[in-house]
């Protein structure tokens, strides 16, 4: 009968140690993929920079890697983002205005009424995490701009045009706010990978990950009040 116990007694702690070992083991690579994870986040990254560029317009594309694997694609010119890979809406509209802006705001009525589904969309098909309580507001006030353009359907040449460069301002509002937004952005991602190689050096890996983690957490409350 001892012996009996004895054997359950050693089995039972036996399978605990493997369990604590297999708990342990499975614990250790969740982190070693975390850490991979934020490790190839980092060089990538790293890699943003002029990945092609339009001498003609002198239009520069920047891709940026974040940690969810999300690609951060626009192209940049000396006014500033000029256009999103998917944000096609607002790189339509702003190619639009280019023009009309080329011709001293002269332009016809018709044109003017095709930027009609893209205006109307901005707010729709902007990606997420541009959707800061500051971009939204500057995405309302260029569609009620256009509104008051296309509803004064008797405006005179001169009323038109100026109507048009207020339409043109408070795109360049809503150019300006963008900017500032990745700029943020990739702030953000920049010093939540310094923060995890700080103390990833002193060999503190856990510790790593959660400053990790609470820096990235920045990127939600970027758009968490609009939501």
């Amino acid at each position: 009968m001892n012996s009996i116990k004895l054997f359950v007694t050693a089995l039972t702690v036996s399978s605990f140690m493997l369990v604590s070992c297999d708990n342990t083991k499975k614990k250790t690579e969740e982190a070693k993929e975390e850490v991979a994870e934020i490790i190839d986040s980092a060089e990538e990254g790293l890699e943003e920079g002029v990945n092609e560029v339009d001498e003609e317009m002198e239009v520069k594309t920047r891709t940026y890697k974040m940690k969810d694997g999300t690609a951060i694609v626009y192209n940049l010119d000396e006014k500033g983002i000029v256009g999103f890979d998917d944000w096609s809406d607002y790189t339509v509209v702003n190619s639009e205005l280019a023009e009309i802006r080329k011709t001293n705001y002269v332009t016809t009525a018709q044109r003017v009424r095709n930027m009609n589904y893209r205006i109307a969309n901005l707010g729709n098909t902007i990606p997420a995490w541009l959707k800061t309580e500051e971009v939204m507001e500057d995405v309302a006030d260029v569609q009620k701009e256009y509104l008051e353009l296309i509803e004064d359907a008797d405006a005179s040449e001169s009323e038109m045009k100026e109507n048009l460069e207020e339409l043109s301002e408070k795109f360049d509002d809503l150019r300006e706010e963008l900017d500032e937004t990745v700029e943020e952005y990739t702030k953000i991602n920049e010093s939540a990978i310094e923060e995890f190689n700080e103390e990833f050096k002193k060999g503190k890996i856990d510790a790593a990950i959660e400053e990790y983690n609470e820096e990235i957490k920045k990127l939600d409350k970027m758009i968490e009040k609009e939501q």
